[in-house]
């Protein structure tokens, strides 16, 4: 494999996440549709639309969330609340500017990709211990509530990240080179 496709593939795979969430920027319960048409195939299902969430249901759900706090810490609910959506955009702006960067390494000599390589890597390397997490290998952080399609995304996108991380280290040493 030469140092410039090792590069160039450890930047496209750092599109992945953009691809998937960056509609959320717009409405963060448009996440929905990664629950109802991308999750259900790693259960392994299909997708079936009267196993899909609607937005109704999302408002319901985070409704009977915002209830559900105590009555002397609503206010801390609420922000709860608001900071989990909040945060849902924000990583899908996150997303869209590592895309506008892997989009903009594309064009640069391999010479001059080690910034993006670095970056690149480090968080492809975060994201995979995240997913290897979610996958069940304890001792990589806490995630209270990972679903059996949760953990099988973990099972599928540890070693994904994993070689995204691989490819940008190798795209990172060879533009010293």
């Amino acid at each position: 494999m030469s140092t410039t496709f090792a590069s160039t593939c450890g930047l496209l795979l750092c599109l992945a996440p953009a691809l998937v969430h960056a509609v959320e920027i717009f409405r963060p319960l448009w996440a929905r549709w990664v629950v109802n048409w991308v999750l259900p195939f790693f259960a392994p299902d299909l997708p079936r639309p009267a196993k899909a969430l609607t937005h109704d249901d999302q408002i319901t759900m985070l409704d009977a969330a915002l209830a559900a706090a105590p009555s002397d810490k609503a206010p801390a609910g609420a922000d709860y609340i608001f900071l989990m959506l909040f945060e849902q955009r924000q990583g899908a702006l996150a997303f869209i500017a590592v895309a506008a960067g892997v989009l903009y390494g594309l064009t640069l000599p391999l010479a001059d990709r080690h910034a993006l390589h670095l970056v690149f890597g480090i968080m492809a390397a975060l994201f995979a211990l995240v997913n290897a997490n979610h996958a069940g290998i304890p001792a990589l952080g806490h995630h209270p509530r990972v679903s059996r399609n949760g953990r099988n995304v973990g099972r599928v996108f540890a070693p994904f990240w994993l070689t995204a991380a691989v490819l940008n280290f190798l795209g990172f040493t060879q533009a010293f080179a």
